[in-house]
C-alpha cells in the first residue's frame, strides 16, 4: 500500500519515539565506533539515501530501500512489536536501520536537536560521574573525554588537532570540580590525560629532526609547550597548599601515571623527564617516598629506567653510586643524560654535573657530527662548553674539545680565548674562518685593542685591504676608520716609525684611487 513518510510518521509517532529511545540507549557518544556508526546514519539520511517506501496497514509494517553503498539494502520496520530488520545480516542495530527511523522522525521533529541531546546526555553522565571522588572514576571519565584525540589520524592536519582539543577544552570545563581546593589536582589528571591521549600525535610531528620547519610543526610544538606550562602550574599550586587527607588516592595513582609516561611511551624523552622531574621534585618530596620510587626504577626492565634512577642519584647527592650507573653510558644515552647536567648544574651540585660530563665526554664529538642537525649545532656547543666550565674541567680538556667542534665553535672558542687576554691566538682565529668584520667587532676586538693593540694589527690590516677592495667611498672610509683604530693601537704599542711606513706603503699603492686619499687626508693617519 502506497502512504507518504509524513502519514506513516504521524500515525506512529509513540512507537518511533520508542525506537528513538532505543537508539539513544544502544549507542555512546563516548565510543568512537558506536559515534561513527550514528554519524553514518545521519550521513544516509541527509544525502537522501533512504527512498522507496511501501507500508503495509494489515500488519502495520513499512518497508524501505537505502542506497548510498556498494549495494542497496532493504529494511522492515514493525510497529506492532517494535522490531527492525535489515538485509545487511547486522544482528544488532545497523545504520540504515538506525537511517530509516531517523528518516520518518524527522518529518516532524529535529534530528539536530535529538542528536544534541544525545551528545549532550554523555556530558552530563560524565559530570555525575566526575562527583564520585575517585582517581578511577576521574581517570575514566577524562579517557573518554579525549577519545577524539586519541582516535585521530596521525596524518591529519594539526589544526584540526588544535580544533579538536579546543573543544574538548570547552567540555572539559563543566566537570571541573566546583570546590576550589580540588580545581588544581583535576587540571593536573587533565593535563595529564591529554598528553597521554595526544602523545603519538605529537611524536609523529615533533620526533623527527628538528631542521625542517612548518607551520604544522610549529602548532603541534605550541601546544604541548603550553601543555606543560599549565602542568607546571597545576603542580606548582596543589605542592603550595595543604594536602587534604581524601587526596591520598589522587596522589598514589599520580605517581603510576607519571612513571609510566616517562618509562613507557616513544621518543621526546626531554618532555617526557620534564614532567617526571616535575612531580617528583615538587609534589613527593619525602625521603620514604622517593626510596620506594627509587626501587620500583631500580627493578624496571624500560631502558629509560637508569637515566631516572639516575635523576634521583642527582637529587639525592649520591655521587658513588651515580659514578657507577655512568660507566654504562652509551652515545645513544647522551641525549637522556644531558637534562640531568643542567639539573645538576642549577642546583649547584657540581660533584654530580662533574661525573656526568666525564662520562659524557668521549661521546660530545660523534654526537654533535651524528645527531645534532646543522642549525642546532652552534648553541649545543655553547651549552656543552658551558657545563664543562661549570664542572671546572681543566681548560686544557676544555679546548682539545674545540678541535672536534671545527667551525661551528668558533664564536665559543673565540670567547674562550678572549677570557684568557689570548689575543694573538683570538686573531689567528678570526683569521683562519675568514670572520667577518662586525662579528670580530661585536666579540673581542675592542678588547683587544684595549689590552694588546699589536696583537690585531694584521687582522685589522687584512679587513682594511678588504674594504678598500671593494671600491665605494662608503667602503673606504670604513677602512679609515679602521686605520685609526690601528694607529692608535700603535701609538700605544710605541711603534710611530712603523705606523707613518705603513701608511706611506698603504697610500703608494692605492695611489690613483683618489676617492681613498681624500678619505685618508682628512683622517689625519700620521703619527
Amino acid at each position: 500500500m502506497h502512504m507518504t513518510v509524513e502519514r506513516v510518521s504521524y500515525l506512529h509517532e509513540a512507537e518511533l519515539n520508542n525506537f528513538m529511545n532505543e537508539i539513544k540507549h544502544s549507542f555512546r557518544a563516548d565510543k568512537p565506533e558506536e559515534a561513527l556508526e550514528i554519524q553514518k546514519a545521519v550521513t544516509l539520511v541527509r544525502s537522501g539515501s533512504v527512498e522507496s517506501y511501501s507500508y503495509d496497514s494489515s500488519i502495520l509494517t513499512v518497508h524501505a530501500e537505502v542506497t548510498g553503498t556498494d549495494d542497496f539494502d532493504e529494511v522492515t520496520l514493525s510497529f506492532s512489536n517494535l522490531v527492525t530488520t535489515c538485509t545487511c545480516d547486522e544482528p544488532e542495530w545497523c545504520a540504515h536501520r538506525v537511517a530509516v527511523i531517523f528518516h520518518l522522525y524527522l518529518q516532524f521533529n529535529s534530528l539536530t536537536e535529538w542528536m544534541h541531546d544525545w551528545r549532550r546526555m554523555e556530558t552530563e553522565q560524565m559530570a555525575f560521574k566526575i562527583t564520585d571522588r575517585t582517581p578511577e572514576a576521574w581517570s575514566d571519565v577524562l579517557s573518554r573525554l579525549m577519545n577524539p584525540i586519541r582516535i585521530i589520524s596521525l596524518n591529519e592536519n594539526p589544526a584540526v588537532f588544535i580544533h579538536k582539543f579546543e573543544l574538548i577544552d570547552q567540555k572539559s570545563r563543566s566537570l571541573s570540580p566546583f570546590e576550589y581546593e580540588w580545581k588544581p589536582l583535576f587540571d593536573v589528571y587533565y593535563r595529564l590525560h591529554a598528553l597521554e591521549a595526544a602523545w603519538p600525535y605529537i611524536y609523529f610531528h615533533l620526533g623527527g629532526s628538528g631542521s625542517n620547519f612548518t607551520y604544522g610543526k610549529w602548532y603541534v610544538k605550541n601546544w604541548l609547550t603550553d601543555q606543560l606550562g599549565k602542568l607546571a602550574d597545576g603542580v606548582k599550586s596543589i605542592s603550595s597548599k595543604p594536602r587534604l587527607f581524601e587526596t591520598d588516592p589522587f596522589h598514589d595513582q599520580l605517581k603510576v601515571f607519571v612513571r609510566e609516561f616517562a618509562l613507557n611511551y616513544e621518543g621526546l624523552f626531554d618532555e617526557r623527564f620534564r614532567v617526571y622531574q616535575l612531580f617528583w621534585q615538587q609534589l613527593f618530596a619525602d625521603k620514604f617516598t622517593r626510596e620506594h620510587e627509587l626501587e620500583l626504577l631500580e627493578n624496571s626492565d624500560s631502558p629509560d629506567a637508569p637515566t631516572l634512577v639516575a635523576f634521583f642519584y642527582v637529587i639525592q647527592g649520591r655521587k658513588d653510586k651515580l659514578e657507577e650507573l655512568s660507566k654504562d653510558i652509551t652515545m645513544e644515552d647522551l641525549s637522556k643524560w644531558l637534562p640531568l647536567a643542567y639539573l645538576a648544574e642549577r642546583d649547584d651540585n657540581m660533584d654530580s654535573l662533574a661525573v656526568i660530563m666525564s662520562a659524557l665526554l668521549p661521546f660530545i664529538g660523534d654526537y654533535l657530527v651524528h645527531k645534532v642537525s646543522l642549525s642546532q649545532r652552534a648553541a649545543f656547543v655553547r651549552k656543552i662548553d658551558g657545563l664543562l666550565e661549570a664542572a671546572d674541567f681543566p681548560e686544557d680538556e676544555r679546548e682539545k674539545m674545540f678541535t672536534y667542534y671545527g667551525e661551528i665553535g668558533v664564536d665559543v672558542y673565540a670567547d674562550f680565548l678572549v677570557e684568557r687576554s689570548r689575543f694573538r691566538e683570538w686573531a689567528a682565529l678570526m683569521h683562519r674562518y675568514r670572520v667577518v668584520y662586525e662579528v670580530a667587532e661585536a666579540g673581542g676586538l675592542k678588547i683587544a685593542l684595549a689590552e694588546d693593540p699589536a696583537a690585531v694589527l694584521p687582522l685589522l690590516h687584512v679587513y682594511a685591504t678588504n674594504f678598500v677592495k671593494e671600491r665605494n667611498r662608503q667602503s673606504y672610509r670604513r677602512a679609515v676608520n679602521l686605520f685609526r683604530k690601528m694607529k692608535n693601537g700603535s701609538k700605544k704599542s710605541g711603534k710611530h716609525e712603523f705606523w707613518n711606513r705603513y701608511i706611506d706603503t698603504v697610500r703608494e699603492k692605492n695611489r690613483r684611487l683618489r676617492a681613498l686619499m681624500e678619505e685618508m687626508e682628512k683622517g689625519n693617519l700620521y703619527l
